[in-house]
């Protein structure tokens, strides 16, 4: 598979995003679950092509196209990386939850792509070491010893000898300018997989960053979390004190009714005493 083939099928943009809204959020929750996705299926693509290290299957257009994927994966964490950090200014308690998932699934991602670039140094790694035998190997092998003619033969063919002498040395030079080629060969080849060992040493430790960001992520998203969860349950304490606070000012509003009706009776009834006084003595 080819970086265009990956272009096509669409990265998450990079930079800040600008999550003002509950939608927003929801945009940008749903870019980074497709990058995770993404980051699994590079990661499984990944892997394929480096158990074809040392098979027939290897080649330089494998290890090209492994590169191509490396690269677009990383940028991939990269700005999914950042995108995470915006989806944790939210402050609503059912937003930071659904961070916290995506950010679980991002490092599991995280962890099979480290996984896989480990793999690949070490084999990178076990490469160089048996190149650098070889060639130590060929470098001390004896040249071969040519057959000496007899002092008789010598004396009787000086023309014949001179002619067999020029050959020789133009053969030799010859074999020993296509030696030098190959040894200049095989070093550009060991230089550049020493290259991509130490790109892929730099990549793990970026990915180790990224570890540690999001473990503070998730430490300062946990915090939030908490103190949201305590300001709901001091919320609901004083709730539950105003629920308790209306059915004793109801309870006590009942109470003053009945006393106000009581006194009523009791004046209409003195009134009434008064007025059937004041009618008998008439």
């Amino acid at each position: 598979m080819s970086y265009a083939s990956f272009e096509s099928s669409g990265a998450a943009p990079g930079g800040q995003s600008n999550i003002t809204s509950e939608a927003d959020f929801q945009r940008t929750a749903q870019i980074v679950v497709s990058s995770i996705q993404k980051i699994l299926q590079n990661v499984s693509s990944m892997q394929r092509k480096v158990n074809q290290f040392g098979t027939a299957q290897d080649s330089p257009e494998l290890k090209q196209q492994l590169h191509q994927i490396r690269s677009y994966t990383q940028q991939l964490i990269t700005d999914t990386t950042s995108q995470l950090n915006d989806l944790a200014n939210c402050k609503e308690r059912h937003l930071k939850i659904q961070c916290d998932r995506l950010v679980d699934e991002f490092t599991a991602a995280l962890t099979a792509f480290q996984a896989v670039q480990r793999k690949t140094v070490d084999l990178e790694k076990n490469a160089v070491r048996q190149a650098r035998q070889a060639s130590g190997a060929v470098l001390h092998k004896p040249a071969p010893r040519s057959n000496q003619s007899s002092t008789n033969n010598t004396a009787n063919s000086n023309t014949s000898t001179g002619s067999m002498f020029e050959d020789n040395f133009i053969t030799g030079s010859r074999g020993q300018t296509q030696q030098q080629l190959q040894e200049e060969i095989d070093l550009q080849a060991l230089e550049d997989q020493e290259r991509t060992i130490r790109e892929l040493e730099e990549n793990i430790v970026s990915v180790n960053e990224i570890y540690k960001k999001l473990g503070a992520l998730v430490y300062e998203q946990s915090h939030q979390v908490d103190s949201i969860e305590a300001s709901v349950e001091q919320t609901s304490v004083f709730v539950s004190e105003g629920v308790q606070q209306l059915k004793q000012a109801s309870h006590y509003q009942n109470k003053a009714r009945k006393k106000k009706l009581i006194l009523a009776l009791i004046a209409a009834a003195i009134l009434a005493f008064i007025i059937l006084i004041i009618i008998l003595k008439h």
